[in-house]
């Protein structure tokens, strides 16, 4: 255990094995905390780990695996648009 001073203005010292990681800090009873590394995912990223994503990524691998890639044509695709 160790034992660090919180400075005047609420900032903590953490080893260095935390440098540049998250952390979540929680106040468990008064005068105890518990620090603990945590995942951080960016709003705009969760939806990419909820579990219906993860499905439609192995719908879309299985359909790549049972298609080769094929050249597009532009004007096609472009005269399509316009209808």
């Amino acid at each position: 255990m160790q034992i660090r001073k919180v400075t005047p203005d609420s900032l903590l010292t953490l080893p260095r094995e935390f440098a540049g990681k998250f952390v979540s800090v929680e106040k468990i009873a008064e005068g105890v905390l518990r620090i603990k590394t945590e995942a951080f995912t960016p709003d705009s990223e969760h939806i990419f780990h909820t579990r219906e994503y993860q499905e439609r990524l192995k719908r879309f691998d299985k359909w790549m695996d049972q298609h080769d890639p094929e050249e597009s044509d532009l004007d096609e695709l472009l005269r399509d648009r316009k209808k």
